[in-house]
């Protein structure tokens, strides 16, 4: 089998591209391990980034809606005080 020193040069090269190789593809592995995991990782921090946009968007609506109310309270208030002041005048006339 082994006659001369060439054939075991070339058991040894064989051997070493053999182990190469099952380096590479154990080095390939864990990088793809590595960007896959990089991938849920940023998944998880888009999410986190949407949810508190969805909670910005909803306190800006909210305050919104409120604003609103608060304007439409006001002109009831001035105008409960407007008539309040009208019939609180017309009976001071009365009286005098």
């Amino acid at each position: 089998m082994l006659q001369t020193s060439a054939d075991i040069l070339w058991i040894t090269i064989a051997v070493c591209i053999a182990l190469l190789t099952l380096f590479s593809c154990w080095g390939i592995f864990y990088i793809i391990q590595i960007i896959r995991r990089s991938s849920k990782m940023f998944k998880g921090v888009e999410q986190m980034i949407e949810n508190i946009n969805d909670v910005i968007k909803t306190t800006k609506e909210k305050i919104e809606h409120s604003a609103a109310y608060l304007s439409i309270l006001a002109d009831g208030v001035k105008k409960v005080a407007e008539i309040v002041r009208e019939q609180g005048g017309g009976e001071k006339k009365r009286k005098k």
